[in-house]
């Protein structure tokens, strides 16, 4: 089973259902989000509408205010875990018809904008295991955290909306370190919660991702992906450019060509391409960081380069400038990074 990797969007094309349920469990709190909605380009009533879309922006804008409101680090249990299946719509119908639990999880990650995500989810193997990996780019950290747990949590009332209340993971990873009550993350999961570890997954047995659905239909599966195709197709156009543009950056590798000579070579003027970006979200110098960040994470999991090659790479001057950006994105250095990588843990 080869791995599913989902890039992140950073344009206005993310369905809002997290920040639906975010304000469902603010009223339910007693809370009101509406001047952070309002702060973020948004109302209650817009929030209803069907075809509304929102950016990683506005959406993190949100859920930062909210998290500062309600004071609970362990918000996104509360709002993944409280949205049923059918929340996500047509790709709730299209999981629930899906063979198996394991064709359920893939089709949910390949049209995972679609059903609101914030998050880059992909899925790996290593022997008999399948995780779920979730990693968020930029941002607050407590909004990051907030996503991945409402990603879990919403991944694990899903699977139990198909296949019964007791299904659980066999262990759910989380990369920062554990709260006060870490003993909830616990409960909630049924399964043990690692927090510090080297990355954020959610784990199932092959005998769990090999479950029937008893909702599987073949007919109502095909019809589901027809109308989630087409729905997608109108928001490529917008990732494609960062997609694009991505891909030429890690190309270039060491070297960093300045925003014009993209623009050349995609037939743009500097201004155009610099408008474009701004229109989805993005910026040059991010983009140039998230892909050294991946690169860099490849090459360190890879383990033949030394540190300082690594550093000459990825376009870093010297090997002090990538401990300091490893230290941004991870927390550590590149030698524990490495070490973390390599172990698995």
């Amino acid at each position: 089973m080869s791995p599913l990797v989902i890039p992140p969007t950073p344009s206005a094309t993310i369905n809002p259902h997290v920040i639906r349920y975010l304000v469902k469990d603010a009223e339910r709190r007693g809370i009101s989000l509406e001047r952070p909605l309002r702060e973020a380009g948004l109302t209650p009533d817009v929030l209803d509408a069907p075809s509304l879309r929102v950016s990683f922006r506005q959406g993190s804008a949100v859920i930062d205010a909210a998290l500062r409101l309600f004071d609970d680090p362990a918000a996104g249990l509360v709002v993944g875990g409280s949205q049923p299946i059918t929340a996500s719509g047509v790709l709730g119908l299209g999981m629930m018809s899906s063979p198996r639990i394991v064709d359920a999880i893939h089709l949910g990650l390949r049209f995972q904008n679609l059903a609101g995500s914030m998050v880059r989810w992909s899925t790996s193997t290593r022997g008999d295991l399948l995780s779920v990996t979730a990693e968020v780019t930029g941002g607050e950290e407590r909004v990051s955290a907030f996503l991945i747990d409402e990603g879990f949590a919403n991944i694990t009332r899903m699977a139990r909306d198909v296949t019964g209340s007791g299904f659980h993971p066999v262990r759910v990873e989380l990369a920062r370190p554990a709260p006060t009550d870490a003993a909830r993350y616990g409960r909630w999961f049924g399964a043990p919660v690692e927090f510090g570890a080297a990355r954020n997954a959610w784990t199932l047995s092959e005998e769990q991702w090999r479950l029937p659905s008893p909702f599987a239909d073949a007919w109502t599966l095909r019809g589901a992906l027809a109308l989630l195709e087409e729905e997608s197709a109108g928001v490529v156009d917008r990732q494609e450019l960062v997609a694009v543009l991505a891909a030429r950056i890690d190309a270039d590798l060491p070297e960093i060509a300045p925003l014009g000579a993209h623009a050349r070579a995609l037939a743009l003027s500097e201004r155009t391409l610099r408008r474009r970006l701004t229109d989805v979200q993005a910026t040059y110098s991010a983009l140039v960081d998230d892909v050294r960040r991946r690169a860099v994470t490849r090459m360190l999991t890879q383990g033949a380069l030394s540190v300082n090659d690594v550093a000459a790479a990825a376009g870093y001057g010297d090997d002090r400038s990538l401990r300091r950006a490893t230290r941004r994105w991870f927390g550590c250095s590149p030698a524990t990074m490495r070490e973390r990588l390599q172990s698995g843990h």
